[in-house]
């Protein structure tokens, strides 16, 4: 089945795909911050060793966060450059599906590391 979708439609919700990016990108941010108060303090050791976990998952958070932002903008360029209706067989140009699964992905992966974060900073403090 073929559906027509307007670039500025696709281009919407890649744009708010970036802002949701930038969002977590901000809250690893402050996370990091919160670790480091801990990891400055005279946390016992096995403490220590919760914070270098949450350090090295919170850099890998950070790290898929930058290679998430800068597809949408390439995904963002190639719909920019198409002409202004897009035709596609269920699937939007420039790899659509591909992205909106990578950012369901995207979104899972964040909700359990900020849940395993909060319970980690709730039984430490």
């Amino acid at each position: 089945m073929e559906i027509t979708t307007q670039p500025t439609d696709l281009t919407e919700q890649i744009n708010s795909w970036k802002e949701e990016v930038n969002e977590v990108r901000e809250e690893v941010k402050l996370m990091r911050e919160r670790l480091e108060q801990i990891a400055l303090s005279s946390a016992p050791r096995e403490v220590m060793q919760k914070v270098e976990h949450f350090e090295n998952r919170l850099l890998r958070q950070r790290e898929v966060a930058d290679e998430t932002f800068h597809d949408l903008k390439q995904c963002a360029k190639k719909i920019s450059a198409q002409a202004q209706t897009v035709t596609h067989d269920d699937r939007p140009v420039c790899d659509y599906e591909t992205m909106s699964n990578r950012m369901e992905i995207f979104q899972k992966l964040f909700v359990e590391l900020k849940e395993d974060f909060n319970h980690f900073m709730v039984s430490e403090l």
